[in-house]
């Protein structure tokens, strides 16, 4: 069998478009399903995300057709790897581990990470491996849930992780090292 391939779809219901909610749950029921990983709701956004693993690209076809068809929603597709493959690449000390590819509970803050945003490829890679090595204790000590996707070709991450119940987001941030200079467009997500 084959490598499944990872997508991150974005479903934003445009402007103009009454009656969001309605929008926003036949997207979510009658398109998306079962079908992705996870879908997330963007808090105080018209917006969807979700995170598919498919055998075979058609389905990704299918699925953008499915929800453009309908003409009230701009959809972005956007192809994915798992961290564990970049990290070998890198050499990173960090990529004999793997990671857990799940997330429990129902909230959840989405955010990006790259070096695009003004910072050298060199002090990139030593505060992602400082915030990796970070990410790894707190793993195995139970202490998060986090998962992270590659933006294929591109120098940028998606991170999706929960919270403990007495935690603030700003402090569950700050515990696995995220760098300003790297963590970017943070926004809190509901899964639906």
């Amino acid at each position: 069998m084959s490598e499944l391939l990872l997508f991150f779809v974005s479903f934003e219901i445009k402007e103009g478009h009454g009656q969001v909610e309605n929008r926003i749950q036949y997207a979510s029921i009658n398109v998306i399903g079962d079908k992705a990983k996870y879908k997330f709701r963007v808090v105080g956004e018209a917006k969807i995300i979700a995170i598919f693993e498919v055998q075979h690209y058609s389905v990704m076809n299918q699925i953008t057709s499915d929800i453009t068809r309908n003409g009230f929603c701009n959809v972005t597709c956007t192809s994915l790897t798992h961290l564990e493959s970049w990290q070998k690449l890198l050499g990173s000390s960090s990529s004999q581990y793997n990671f857990p590819h799940r997330l429990s509970g129902n909230d959840f803050l989405w955010f990006e990470v790259g070096y695009d945003h003004g910072i050298s490829k060199d002090e990139f890679d030593i505060l992602w491996e400082r915030g990796t090595q970070s990410m790894i204790h707190q793993l195995r000590e139970g202490q998060i849930e986090i998962e992270i996707f590659k933006v294929l070709g591109e120098r940028r991450l998606y991170g999706f992780t929960s919270k403990k119940s007495y935690e603030d987001w700003e402090t569950h941030l700050w515990n696995f090292q995220a760098e300003d200079k790297i963590y970017k467009n943070a926004k809190l997500v509901t899964k639906i």
